[in-house]
Formats: C-alpha cells, structure tokens, sequence
C-alpha cells in the first residue's frame, strides 16, 4: 500500500473515532441531561409533599392519635398515574348556606374550588345522615364545568385536601390494603392529567375510616347512626 493510501486510511479512521466519540459523548451527555431532570422533578414533587403536611397538622395529629407509631417522614413517591379527563357542564351547588361550603377548598389562582366531603356525606331531608361507601374529588372549574379528578370505592377514602400550588392538589385519606389500613397521600396535577401516590409503611386494623370526618365536620349531626 502507498504512503498516501496508508495516511488516507489512518485519516478515516481517526475520523470515524472522532465521530464515534462524539456520539458517545453526546449520548451520555442526554442521557445525564435526563437523569438530572428526573431527579429534579422528584425532588421538587417531595418538597410539595413536605410543605403539604405541614399544613395538615390535624390530619397527621389524628394519625398520630390512632397510631402513636406514625411518622410523616414515612411517606415514599410510589407511582405516577395518568387518568383521563372526566368533565361535564355544571355550577357548583355548595353555596355559603350549605353546611360543606365552609370545607371547600380554593385554587390559589382562582381557576375554581375542590370538595371532598359532599360525594361521601348523604344528607337526605327525612333521613339520618349516612356516609356513601365512595369517595370523590370534584373540582369545580372557573369556567363553569365540573370535572371529577379522582374517584375511590370502599377500600379507601379522601380526608382533607389542600392546594399546594396552584397547579398541584394534594389529597390525603386512606387505603385498605391486604395488611391493613395505611396512611395515603395523592399529589394530583389537573392540567397534566396526572397523579402522584405516595405509600407508607405503617398499616393498622383499628383505624376507623368514618373517625376523621365526624371529628373534622363539626356543623353535621352525625349522632343519629351515621357509620
């Protein structure tokens, strides 16, 4: 082989290293990229987690009360779940004369109100107050229309709630599991059509899944049987 075909081979190989390395580098450079964006994120949904209990001082005391062993330090990022929107034309019915109105809670930006209560709390005008099995979050939007964000049967239910920015609610209740009842939070993103849950370990047999709610809404008689 020629000098001058020797030295164009080593110039093409070089350049294929070159290029090669290039790739190489740009691939762990995104990959990093997307690394660090992950860990943000997380650690942006804990930080709203962390400011969320803060603000719930009665529902982790009453925790603490049934179960002296529980920990707010406990509660992990468990999974991300995307859910479809469910909405549908009508104006909130819970006015200051009604008894939950005083429980709704208000988007900072003023897009709306959340309610947690009224779907669970039935109110018959001849009958005793009952609690429904189910559970609901409602939001209902500025814009007229109400959309529910999340719905659970028998084995759970929602406690309090509460705007932890004006994108993110946090919801926080309970969930019947095969060890028994644990503490569960729901940082749940309306515009991303998405919810976080966040697990913990303790579970428990004795925690009374009416207790909190006839504890929290004072302005309800609940003496007449309510269960």
């Amino acid at each position: 082989m020629s000098l001058l075909a020797r030295l164009s081979t080593t110039r093409l190989l070089l350049g294929c290293l070159v290029f090669l390395g290039s790739c190489t580098f740009q691939k762990e450079k995104k990959e990093e990229t997307q690394e660090k964006a992950s860990i943000s994120k997380e650690e942006e949904y804990s930080q709203l987690l962390a400011s969320g209990l803060q603000q719930l001082t009665n529902w982790t005391r009453y925790w603490k009360t049934q179960e002296p062993s529980f920990d707010i330090a406990g509660f992990q990022i468990s999974r991300e779940i995307p859910y479809e929107t469910l909405e549908w034309p009508e104006e909130n019915f819970i006015q200051q004369e009604h008894p939950l109105f005083k429980y709704l809670v208000p988007n900072p930006d003023g897009q709306g109100v959340v309610d947690i209560y009224s779907y669970k709390v039935v109110r018959p005008e001849e009958a005793q107050v009952s609690f429904n099995p189910d559970s609901e979050v409602i939001y209902f939007k500025s814009n007229g229309m109400r959309e529910r964000l999340m719905f659970m049967g028998p084995s759970g239910g929602f406690e309090e709630a509460i705007w932890v920015s004006p994108d993110h609610l946090m919801v926080a209740g309970f969930f019947e599991e095969e060890n028994g009842i644990t503490p569960k939070i729901w940082l749940i993103i309306p515009n991303e059509q998405k919810y976080l849950t966040f697990k913990h370990p303790l579970h428990t047999t004795n925690y009374p899944k009416t207790g909190y709610l006839t504890k929290k809404l004072q302005n309800i008689d609940f003496s007449n049987g309510a269960n």
